[in-house]
């Protein structure tokens, strides 16, 4: 079985910037719980205790997540500004910043912040944490930049929490978010988050942003009031134009129309009606700045599928529901820790694409799929563990042995 006992070689400059930022004592503690998470089928604390060479016991580990003094937050987005900083191409100044929301299902009554929810994917009640998740997406990679999980007012008060609604969380992160100055943000959410809490945000920081807008909205074209599904349907039939747009991977056909109007409590929006060739319905894209043609506001918002792929590989390969803690913080800080986890594996990616020569000529970088990127890892962490016991054994059969296996 593979263990971990040290940082491997080709991540040392990743862990760097976290090692400056927190004492000595959480650091050791920070890198063994990411390798571990990326080299894991899960991340419950009983897993990745099993991982780790010369080990505490658990119960130290969940001290950790609840107990020790470091920010999460502030870890996650210094690890973010690196590995954007890494990417910068100097012709390209066009950053995303992406906003959605996800679940995740929980037995556990006692559990700090569960809730009676409606789970979107099981189709049915039940209790869980509702979780904000944001990213950043530039040249084609996709970087974590923050988790925030939702609390409920009545649950608020006892943990020493300000409430806040969804939309105000994904405001606040939007006012707080400190990036490079040379970027030009836009944002991108869903038609849940297109409310003043999150205009009002992108105003404030001079960002645009392109949202969907719910069917039905009232939407104000010269003094005439309409619902932007009715509406939309009938504008795409009668001058609907087909327009060829580049995806995430690939070009789709689709049959486009524009109008300049109002929205109720957000001002003059050009909003882009969009279906896709072969498809029934279509959506209705919002955009404040109304000079950005219906093509370009078609592309962008494409990379919001982005973040789905970022919860998706997080669900399914890191483990971003398997926290089993009754406290509050230490959810909040095992969300970071897969976070942290992706940046980890998109770090590798970004460097097996820097050998080849490709980070400063090619403008959209095509990283390897998450699995192959853990895959990658847990080769890297074997391999240390060889060279390990190479450096420290004197039986020569063994050494051959080991380089054998070392070269296969």
């Amino acid at each position: 079985m593979i263990t971990i006992g040290q940082i491997p070689k080709k991540l040392q400059h990743f862990f760097r910037p976290v090692k400056k930022q927190v004492s000595g004592h959480v650091y050791d503690y920070f890198w063994s719980f990411v390798l571990a998470m990326g080299v894991s089928r899960g991340s419950t604390i009983d897993r990745l205790v099993k991982l780790l060479r010369n080990s505490p016991h658990r119960t130290n580990h969940g001290e950790f997540l609840w107990r020790s003094n470091w920010g999460e937050p502030a870890v996650l987005q210094q690890i973010a500004l690196d590995l954007l900083r890494s990417l910068f191409h100097k012709k390209d100044h066009t950053l995303f910043f992406i906003i959605d929301g996800t679940q995740t299902l929980k037995r556990a009554k006692k559990m700090d912040a569960v809730r009676k929810l409606f789970h979107h994917a099981a189709g049915k009640y039940s209790t869980g944490h509702t979780i904000v998740k944001v990213c950043l997406y530039y040249r084609g990679v996709t970087i974590p930049w923050a988790s925030l999980l939702y609390v409920k007012k009545e649950h608020a008060a006892p943990l020493g929490i300000d409430f806040c609604k969804l939309t105000q969380l994904a405001g606040q992160v939007i006012r707080q978010a400190i990036l490079p100055d040379h970027f030009k943000v836009t944002a991108l959410f869903d038609a849940f988050y297109l409310c003043p809490d999150v205009v009002n945000a992108c105003k404030e920081r001079k960002w645009h942003y392109i949202s969907v807008g719910a069917p039905n909205r009232c939407f104000q074209v010269q003094s005439q009031s309409y619902k932007l599904g009715k509406y939309g349907r009938n504008v795409l039939n009668n001058s609907g134009t087909w327009c060829d747009i580049d995806g995430l991977r690939k070009t789709t056909t689709y049959r486009l129309a524009q109008r300049i109007g109002r929205l109720n409590k957000l001002g003059e929006v050009k909003i882009v009606f969009s279906r896709r060739k072969g498809d029934k319905k279509h959506i209705a894209l919002v955009k404040d700045d109304v000079r950005t043609s219906m093509e370009k506001i078609v592309a962008a918002y494409l990379k919001r599928w982005a973040i789905e792929m970022l919860i998706k590989d997080e669900k399914q390969h890191l483990g971003l529901g398997d926290y089993r803690v009754l406290r509050y913080r230490a959810g909040v800080r095992h969300l970071h820790l897969v976070d942290c986890v992706y940046a980890c594996l998109t770090h590798l990616g970004v460097q097996a694409q820097r050998e080849q020569g490709h980070t400063k000529k090619i403008r959209v970088l095509r990283l390897e799929p998450i699995s192959q990127l853990k895959a990658s890892l847990r080769q890297r962490v074997w391999q240390e563990n060889i060279k390990e016991v190479i450096k420290y054994s004197h039986e020569k059969p063994v050494i051959r042995r080991l380089e054998k296996l070392l070269a296969a």
